[in-house]
């Protein structure tokens, strides 16, 4: 490839080669399953040669979201020789506003967990710090932002999966409101729960991906308005990691002398909900969505093989075991339907809850806990003097509301010499464009210790 800077080479070609060029310098991060350097170029040489290419940017895309021509893992060895032929819509919608796509990205496997700690493609490293775990399952994306390679890029989201690396490494992310994104080409894990979602560097460049995709945009809370922010009594700010704690309390204390008034708010039910509702979802759900997808691409494999050839004891034991209807610990008909049920109570708690305080956004740490050293925590971490699960722990404050389908904005906090801590904000269903203003407000009062009238 021709070096930066070489005479004759355009826009586009100067931001792939830039790209290009960061990937290498941090390819100790397995941030890519698939780096498509001379495809992406080629892309770029082509726009350069119309004069478009100075509204070209590069983007990345996980490994379970369908690029056309490249490979789609979804991170796990049964599905490596897939390759669709066409992008998925949300690909196809950020390609028509400028982006160049330039790999697929690293995940932990089957999107079925927190760390991207992958055995077939590698552990992916922080793009804070190396030694760390990126978090998951879309941490290759977040990796390859925090890192500097891409400005922006796609995962997908069930549980936290964007929320909790965007969190652990830095960056912001979105998780859209359910159904607010198309979710075809994507590698299917819960059809209820499952939703592609961006990640960026900015908040601006965040909610400009979402109206990429969506055509959407939205007003913002007037600003001469106090926002009104939910303070959970329970559970989401309880038993954090330090460097948390201090992060979560600086912030609780900076906006509360700006223009917001905290309200709190009971959220005890909502994990109690989810706990009956949220995994049993994926469950229930995951044998016939994956048995259509398979059939629909026509990868000639099974779903009990896919399972089978996993990687990830983990994921292959969960799966087959309870996923699958011929597992032994199989849920049934019966649960899924019970889950759906709880589903619209935990849908319904939520409403009454942003109806009755009249809250703008709900706030909390995304995540307990920062990110931990690679390939040492997988199954368990520490967490104030004593040994917890990881996955649990991880997807903790992220999960009720991506149960319900609601939008949640993850906004790094201010840290002082910890790894990265982030802020989360969930919305009212649909209020995307409503809570990314608010996260753009809030960012903003933290970032430049903006203060206005004090408020109780």
């Amino acid at each position: 490839m021709v070096e930066p800077g070489t005479a004759g080479r355009g826009p586009a070609q100067e931001a792939v080669a830039a790209a290009l060029e960061r990937a290498a310098a941090v390819a100790h991060l397995n941030a890519f399953i698939t780096l498509d350097a001379e495809g992406a170029g080629a892309e770029a040489a082509r726009h350069d040669r119309r004069g478009g290419g100075a509204r070209r940017w590069c983007l990345v895309v996980k490994d379970n979201v369908h690029v056309a021509g490249l490979p789609n893992t979804a991170g796990t060895p049964g599905l490596a020789g897939f390759v669709p032929t066409a992008d998925a819509p949300v690909v196809a919608a950020l390609r028509a506003a400028g982006a160049i796509v330039l790999g697929k990205t690293n995940m932990h496997e089957l999107a079925l967990g927190v760390t991207s700690g992958n055995p077939t493609f590698g552990a992916v490293g922080n793009g804070t710090d190396p030694a760390l775990f990126a978090g998951g399952s879309s941490g290759g994306t977040a990796a390859a932002v925090a890192s500097g390679i891409v400005d922006a890029g796609l995962g997908t989201d069930t549980g936290g999966s964007v929320g909790i690396p965007a969190a652990l490494n830095g960056i912001y992310g979105l998780r859209p409101s359910a159904g607010r994104y198309p979710s075809a080409g994507v590698t299917p894990l819960s059809v209820t729960r499952d939703t592609p979602g961006p990640m960026a560097r900015t908040l601006d460049r965040l909610a400009a991906l979402d109206a990429f995709v969506t055509g959407r945009t939205g007003a913002a809370p007037p600003p001469d308005r106090a926002l009104r922010l939910g303070l959970p009594r329970h559970v989401f700010t309880e038993d954090l990691d330090a460097p948390v704690r201090a992060a979560w309390e600086a912030a609780v204390a900076r906006l509360g002398t700006a223009r917001t008034v905290w309200v709190p708010v009971d959220t005890g039910h909502l994990v109690e909900s989810d706990a009956r509702a949220g995994m049993h979802l994926v469950l229930g759900e995951f044998a016939a969505a994956f048995d259509r997808y398979l059939a629909a691409h026509r990868i000639g494999r099974s779903t009990a093989e896919v399972v089978d050839a996993a990687a990830d004891p983990a994921v292959s034991e969960l799966l087959g075991a309870a996923a699958l209807p011929t597992g032994p610990a199989y849920p049934g008909p019966a649960a899924l339907r019970r889950a759906v049920a709880e589903r619209r109570a935990l849908q319904a708690a939520y409403a009454e809850l942003f109806a009755a305080n009249g809250v703008d956004a709900i706030l909390s740490p995304t995540v307990p806990v920062c990110a931990r050293p690679l390939h040492r925590n997988e199954e368990s971490l520490r967490l104030n003097g004593r040994d917890v699960p990881t996955f649990p722990t991880l997807i903790r404050n992220t999960s009720p509301s991506a149960t319900a389908g609601l939008p949640s904005v993850t906004v790094p906090l201010p840290v002082d010499g910890s790894p990265p801590v982030g802020l989360q904000l969930v919305g009212p269903r649909g209020g995307d464009r409503e809570l990314l203003a608010v996260a753009a407000r809030i960012d903003a009062l933290l970032r430049r210790g903006e203060a206005g009238d004090a408020r109780p």
